[in-house]
């Protein structure tokens, strides 16, 4: 069942290099979907070892974010 997602258009903006289709994604996921995806973009960005890098760290507060708006 979709619902919609609590999300404010910076933490939007901030995700759309990440999550191309994010405006799709918004549309037709419900929350953990949606979670989902972000934390698939967060690994997108972990270093060759798998270490946490700035950008993997803003995902991941993003995550935190919107996990707890919604």
């Amino acid at each position: 069942m979709q619902q919609n997602i609590r999300i404010t258009k910076e933490q939007i903006e901030t995700l759309r290099p990440f999550i191309p289709k994010i405006d799709e994604y918004l549309k037709s996921m419900d929350i953990d979907a949606f979670l989902r995806e972000i934390d698939d973009a967060e690994i997108g960005e972990l270093d060759d070892n798998y270490n946490e890098t700035p950008t993997s760290r803003t995902i991941r507060k993003l995550y935190i974010e919107i996990s707890e708006q919604n």
